[in-house]
């Protein structure tokens, strides 16, 4: 039995890297995810609503360096 399964162009898989490691370097920069969230649906929860129910982290994460 044979499968087959489909890939995406070379040109959609770059973007997908490309995006990727974008948020990824977000995050290892400590940006908080619901930060990320929130600049990426802008009707879903605020990050103010999502802070308040997670808590603020013990160090800022634009001050940390």
């Amino acid at each position: 039995m044979s499968t087959t399964t489909s890939t995406p162009p070379p040109a959609a898989v770059h973007e997908t890297d490309a995006a990727d490691v974008s948020v990824m370097t977000l995050l290892h920069d400590h940006v908080p995810l619901a930060l990320l969230c929130d600049l990426t649906l802008p009707d879903g929860p605020e990050s103010a609503a999502i802070l308040a129910e997670e808590g603020a982290p013990e160090t800022r994460w634009w001050e940390q360096g």
